[in-house]
């Protein structure tokens, strides 16, 4: 028998290999994507996505307090671990660096150095994650600084 993708020889009934099998499948099957309507224009968009680009909320505007009115998260911590979670994404590239304290530079930590709990809920997710209220620490040294030592 010959492979279906490249010519070649082989005892299998259509492919030599699972590499011709996916090339050949990829380029005769193509997946098409599932597509929506946008929540509030109409315009047809991923499936995956909620909104279309010109419609999606701006995530830099966001309140305390919006985060805590979202439906469906079953513990009221989520909101903390939701704002920590955007302020690791917005500085990712910073955690490479070295500890503020030790120049410890294997594990860092972000650290808020005003604790989220003590904001107003009409405070902004992006005035929390700032970097003037976000300090990259080793773990001990993040220990340390929540305990006053």
């Amino acid at each position: 028998m010959i492979c279906k993708y490249c010519d070649k020889e082989t005892c299998n009934p259509k492919f030599c290999s699972k590499s011709c099998s996916a090339k050949y499948n990829n380029k005769h099957y193509v997946k098409r994507k599932l597509t929506k309507r946008c929540k509030r224009c109409d315009v047809f968009i991923l499936s995956k996505k909620v909104y279309c680009d010109l419609c999606k909320p701006d995530k830099t505007l966001l309140t305390i307090g919006d985060v805590r009115g979202w439906k469906g998260h079953k513990h009221p911590s989520w909101v903390h671990s939701y704002i920590r979670q955007r302020a690791r994404a917005q500085y990712a590239k910073e955690l490479s660096k070295s500890c503020v304290a030790c120049d410890y530079s294997k594990h860092l930590e972000l650290c808020h150095i005003k604790s989220i709990t003590s904001f107003d809920s009409s405070t902004k997710v992006s005035i929390v994650n700032h970097e003037t209220n976000v300090l990259f620490l080793c773990r001990n040294c993040h220990w340390e600084f929540d305990h006053g030592l």
